[in-house]
């Protein structure tokens, strides 16, 4: 999206020493645990990323729960957390939306 964030879909904790070399800092998991029974949950994360040096956020939402108090935390993590940011969800469409609520909103 810009050169401070990317958006992808699901990744995975043996990717986050990978995801660190490629010149990320931070990672932000919008996917709430258990949305299906083959995702890694958030404190898989939170272990791979301390691992890898890398900030790491837990946001998570569905599409019918994106609230203005979920795009303004979204916002609060975007200007504090270190960049690149790498931001995912399951396939990428609710995270490009969260993206784009907050700009839209002048958060950005």
């Amino acid at each position: 999206m810009t050169d401070d964030l990317t958006i992808y879909k699901q990744i995975y904790p043996s990717q986050c020493i990978k995801i660190a070399e490629l010149g990320y800092r931070s990672v932000l998991n919008i996917r709430p645990d258990a949305e299906v029974d083959s995702q890694p949950n958030s404190c898989d994360f939170s272990s791979a990323t301390a691992k890898a040096n890398l900030n790491y956020q837990h946001l998570p939402f569905d599409d019918e729960r994106l609230s203005m108090a979920t795009v303004e935390q979204f916002a609060a993590f975007y200007r504090t957390m270190p960049k690149p940011i790498l931001m995912f969800c399951g396939t990428g469409a609710r995270a490009k939306l969260l993206y784009q609520s907050a700009l839209m909103q002048g958060l950005l």
